[in-house]
């Protein structure tokens, strides 16, 4: 069904990927006790500022080699909830395959609107590229990761015209966008749109299903087995748009996972997603 002849309670479901499921304080939880077992086995620079305010920090895990690649992963949680501080766990598998990896915290909504939170991810993007030397990291090698409301983010950062903040227009080589949420509208008149007050109009150009342009950024889409209709119709539609610019993209479901769980695919080392994200960040000849 078209999500604008939805009814607003089949709308909510269907933009409330926890209904999914039966353990989502359970994963969410997981998020935060993997972390800290992260933080605890790999090597990581904590809370180092990137922009203005101060909930603009991230946690870099560097890679031992020198002028290796860089994964910088954007959270969900709706622009409204979590941090970096559940989003390292990652870390460790991406460290031992010789890439480093940034967790970055955002202001959250109403604190700030969406536009204001890309905007801040856009810098810490600015910030690594500049300090790429100081870190040790390849700033000609840098890919993005984003989950749910993060895949938003990576997108619109991927999107950005990067002349205008004085980067190269390629400086994105890749990103990999996990139950993503591309065109806004249908949560305008939605709860979830209740500390983000949009419009349509301001929903519409905050969604990167109408930015989409020709790019030599390979990107990779994927979504849980079990998800909504609406979260598995975003990123077709997304994918689909993309390719018809002529851009590289590879899409799949990923199996036996959900909108929350599919994050832990990261620790499968035989993981379709976690392979096809190897191959886009290391090449064909790792």
């Amino acid at each position: 069904m078209d999500w604008r002849k939805m009814d607003i309670n089949t709308l909510e479901k269907e933009y409330s990927p926890s209904t999914c499921i039966q353990n989502y304080n359970e994963l969410i939880n997981e998020y935060g006790s993997k972390s800290k077992i992260a933080e605890s086995a790999t090597t990581v620079i904590k809370d180092i500022s990137y922009g203005k305010s101060k909930e603009e920090c991230l946690d870099f895990f560097p890679a031992t080699k020198k002028n290796s690649p860089l994964l910088v992963f954007f959270h969900g949680g709706y622009w409204q909830r979590l941090s970096k501080n559940e989003s390292t766990f990652p870390a460790p598998y991406f460290v031992s395959s010789g890439i480093n990896f940034a967790a970055i915290n955002y202001t959250l909504a109403p604190q700030a609107s969406i536009d204001e939170i890309t905007e801040e991810c856009r810098r810490s993007i600015i910030w690594l590229f500049n300090h790429a030397d100081k870190l040790g990291m390849n700033p000609e090698k840098i890919f993005l990761l984003g989950s749910s409301a993060g895949a938003h983010l990576a997108a619109m950062s991927l999107l950005t015209d990067w002349d205008d903040y004085q980067l190269p227009s390629n400086v994105i080589k890749g990103a990999t966008l996990l139950s993503g949420i591309y065109d806004l509208r249908p949560i305008v008149k939605t709860y979830i749109n209740e500390p983000l007050v949009l419009n349509e109009q301001l929903a519409k150009r905050l969604s990167p299903l109408f930015l989409v342009q020709k790019s030599t950024a390979q990107i990779i889409i994927s979504w849980g087995e079990h998800e909504t209709s609406e979260f598995k119709r975003q990123s077709i539609d997304f994918s689909n748009k993309w390719k018809k610019m002529g851009n590289t993209c590879t899409i799949f479901e990923e199996k036996n996972t959900n909108h929350f769980d599919i994050l832990f695919q990261m620790e499968n080392e035989q993981s379709n997603l976690k392979l096809e994200m190897l191959k886009q960040i290391l090449g064909e000849g790792r």
